[in-house]
């Protein structure tokens, strides 16, 4: 039998599991810019200007993520599938697969009533002059643009963590030997 540490992981397992861990990482990297950069860059702007920016970063965003989202998880499920049930690295990879495309739920049950507030002020705003800085004069307590985005942005990060879990979940898989060597033979 190999030694451990020489073995070799079959070429489809490694091409899944980069790309499964790529993809996760990628999406983890550009949801996290997404809260911490491009939203706080828009509401540096009037509310008219900041809800457009909004609406853009957040139709690239959900371009670029449901894919991603799909991407590692069949990744990471394809890896789990060809793995030892009892492995470490299977639940491992079996969690990434639940939790990166989790976003899907979390969007549509959390973040959408925020989605929809601030598509209503899109609308609302459109004929308003992108530099009015009083354009939401009568706006209710915490129904603002500018709070609306900032609780996107918090939420989004919620969601971000849900991917982060799951990226780390399949870079622990990847550096676990154990679906190659099962131990319980091993040295006899």
């Amino acid at each position: 039998m190999d030694n451990i540490l020489t073995q070799k992981t079959p070429m489809g397992m490694v091409v899944a599991q980069t790309v499964g861990i790529t993809a996760s990482m990628f999406l983890f990297g550009s949801n996290t810019c997404l809260s911490l950069v491009g939203i706080h860059t828009a509401m540096e702007a009037p509310a008219p200007l900041a809800v457009k920016q909004w609406y853009s970063i957040f139709t690239r965003g959900g371009a670029i993520a449901r894919p991603l989202a799909i991407l590692s998880a069949l990744a990471t499920g394809c890896v789990a599938y060809n793995q030892d049930p009892s492995s470490t690295a299977f639940r491992l990879n079996l969690a990434s697969t639940i939790l990166l495309p989790s976003i899907v739920p979390f969007t549509l049950l959390v973040i959408a009533p925020t989605n929809a507030k601030l598509m209503a002020k899109k609308e609302e705003l459109e004929s308003a002059s992108l530099e009015d800085k009083a354009a939401e004069a009568n706006a209710a307590q915490a129904e603002t643009v500018h709070e609306l985005m900032d609780r996107w942005a918090t939420l989004n990060m919620a969601r971000t963590l849900l991917v982060g879990v799951g990226a780390v979940c399949a870079v622990l898989a990847a550096a676990s030997k154990r679906e190659v060597v099962k131990f319980g033979g091993y040295g006899h």
